[in-house]
Parts: C-alpha cells; structure tokens; sequence
C-alpha cells in the first residue's frame, strides 16, 4: 500500500492503540492477498547499488519473516532467491 494511503487510513485515528490495531489489520492480516505480495517483493528484491551485502541480507530475511509471520509456506526455492537477488559483482558467489 502506498504511504499516502496509509497516511489517509490512521489518520484520524487520535489513540495509539488504535493506530497500532488500524496498522496491524493493513500489513498484518493474514490473506492470500498479502502473502502474494510479499512473495511479490521475494522474487522481485534486488540488491541496490552501494549497498553493503550484510543490509541486503538483513532486509531479505526480513521479508521472508514477514512471509512466516502470515504463516504462508516458504520453500528452499524461496530462500534461493537472496543468491539471485545479489549484484551482478556477486557472480562468482552466486554460481557457487
């Protein structure tokens, strides 16, 4: 979800507990929907130029406990794909 949207949807909330319950029900909710596009962000990450290999491999493993926080299924398959999200100077690495 965009952060525009975002913004507009807690908004008006004024109570933290509140806010917090309208941010879980967003990012939280446990439908095919979510797990699809965290799966989306698996299979489409890639490593930003500059980007030191330890930050790319913390937010890779976030995503996919994001991915286990739904309780949706990750693969072997899913894992792989940290290899294949590394910058091209991660060849050698990558074929190994």
């Amino acid at each position: 979800m965009p952060r525009d949207n975002v913004l507009q949807e807690v908004l008006k909330e004024k109570i933290t507990f509140a806010l917090w319950k309208k941010l879980e029900a967003l990012y939280m909710t446990k439908s095919l929907a979510n797990r699809l596009i965290l799966k989306q962000h698996i299979y489409t990450f890639r490593m930003a130029k500059g980007k030191s290999i330890i930050t790319h491999i913390s937010l890779f493993f976030t995503l996919l406990n994001n991915l286990k926080n739904l309780k949706a299924d990750t693969s072997d398959k899913d894992q792989a794909m940290l290899l294949y999200s590394l910058s091209s100077s991660y060849k050698t690495f990558r074929e190994t």
